[in-house]
């Protein structure tokens, strides 16, 4: 099942728009909230101060006079503060004055503010009175007045935000796309690579902080699959060269077996052929174990393994060919030091390593096999008396189809083998000498250091 596709610019203009317009929600009903609030205290501080007024104007005896130009006012403006004026006298409350357009209030509010129903509505009430308690003054102010001022506050601000979000849109579409040109750029120069030529891209151009790790990681691919191509062509070209070889000297043997006239030279040549096949048999199992491990990579740490069990299984595996060349295999391998390498490659590595020191260092040899513990790493070492390698020699055996001074049935390929294993287990393969021989010489020895792992 594919999964549907979408466009990273218009996400991250849904993203951002939707993100700026709840912000901006979110300001306006603080801001509304706070307008509310402000415009309550402006509201009470002028019910507060005409109400201090009118009660000044009637304790100075104006009242007929302040009617009449009210009157007079409010036929060309309305008054948007509705009050009224009481006069106590002989006990009774008596109003003397209310303000055009609206009708009497409640009779006997105490002091202070308060909220009623007036009219259908709510209202906001402030009353005071004299120091005698002669005269009160009550005004009042509609809770809807109050409401469309804070109303008209928040729409001046969401207004143009309405306004401006469309052409922030259009911004954001236009800066995420030109912030994407790197990405489409990139794109191009990887689909006009060539496959059959993988180059890698070019690290001049200047890219974000946030593409050129993508960069980076598609040139390290194409450096490994180049490596890779390259090591294929290399193996490829090199498992040709060393086929070639064997086959034609088979085809000689069986042409020769073909034209023997007596029996025994016809057996001795069959008896070359059988050899010619078991080298060619031990060639191409060389050759599958090295197409098997050279693409491996490093993977994760595996568990602990004590490889004294390894060693005394591949040692045992390889006696019969010791003994049938006369040849004294020693295994000093004692439990109880743990590696971090696996099972498989670790006999593969043995195995190669065994199987050289018992084809190379001659009849009647000498071939011990240690593992050795120390504070930080365990080694493991074969070493025979043989023949040995130069110094100069030593340093090229590790490579491929490199074989050593002495004729033998080897390809030159298991320390090659031995080599890529120790890379893939992160250990390190040593060669040098070997056992002393009785002409003083030295032969030939192979050891793998490997970390030590907590067990």
């Amino acid at each position: 099942m594919t999964r549907a596709r979408y466009s990273l610019r218009r996400r991250l203009v849904w993203l951002l728009t939707s993100a700026v317009a709840l912000i901006w929600l979110l300001s306006a009903a603080v801001v509304y909230q706070r307008a509310h609030h402000e415009a309550d205290e402006l509201l009470d501080a002028q019910l507060t101060q005409v109400a201090d007024t009118l009660l000044a104007i009637v304790a100075g005896g104006e009242v007929e006079h302040f009617v009449d130009e009210l009157q007079g006012h409010s036929r060309h403006a309305p008054v948007p503060i509705a009050f009224e004026v009481w006069h106590r006298k002989h006990g009774a409350m008596r109003r003397l004055v209310t303000s055009p357009g609206h009708g009497g209030f409640a009779p006997g509010m105490a002091p202070g503010f308060s909220e009623h129903a007036y009219a259908g509505a709510r209202w906001r009430f402030y009353a005071v009175e004299d120091r005698d308690a002669e005269y009160q003054v009550v005004v009042g102010h509609a809770h809807a007045a109050r409401e469309g001022l804070a109303r008209e506050i928040g729409l001046s601000l969401l207004l143009p935000a309405g306004l401006a979000l469309p052409l922030m849109a259009l911004a954001v579409w236009a800066g995420v796309g030109r912030s994407l040109r790197p990405v489409e750029t990139l794109a191009r120069q990887v689909a006009a690579l060539d496959a059959q030529a993988l180059a890698p891209l070019d690290e001049a151009a200047v890219l974000p902080d946030e593409i050129e790790p993508l960069r980076a990681a598609l040139n390290a691919l194409i450096r490994r699959v180049n490596e890779a191509f390259e090591n294929e062509r290399r193996f490829t070209a090199d498992a040709a060269h060393e086929l070639r070889t064997p086959l034609a000297a088979l085809k000689v043997q069986a042409q020769v077996a073909a034209r023997a006239q007596s029996a025994d030279g016809r057996q001795h040549a069959l008896v070359q052929v059988i050899a010619g096949v078991d080298r060619m048999t031990h060639l191409v199992e060389q050759l599958l174990t090295l197409a098997r491990v050279d693409p491996a990579r490093e993977q994760a740490m595996p568990p602990p393994l004590d490889p004294a069990a390894v060693i005394a299984a591949v040692c045992a595996e390889l006696q019969p060919l010791a003994e049938r060349q006369r040849q004294s295999l020693v295994v000093d391998a004692a439990p109880g030091c743990t590696v971090a390498a696996s099972a498989a490659w670790l006999q593969i590595a043995l195995r190669n390593l065994v199987d050289n020191a018992l084809r190379y260092a001659g009849e009647g040899a000498r071939i011990e096999v240690r593992l050795a513990a120390g504070a930080s790493r365990c080694s493991i070492s074969v070493a025979d008396d043989g023949p040995g390698a130069s110094p100069a020699l030593r340093a090229r055996l590790a490579a491929r189809f490199v074989r050593g001074e002495v004729e033998g049935e080897g390809c030159g390929l298991g320390l090659s083998i031995v080599s890529r294993i120790a890379a893939l287990s992160h250990a390190e393969l040593a060669l040098g000498e070997g056992l002393p021989r009785p002409d003083g010489g030295h032969g030939f020895a192979a050891t793998l250091h490997f970390s030590r792992a907590a067990g």
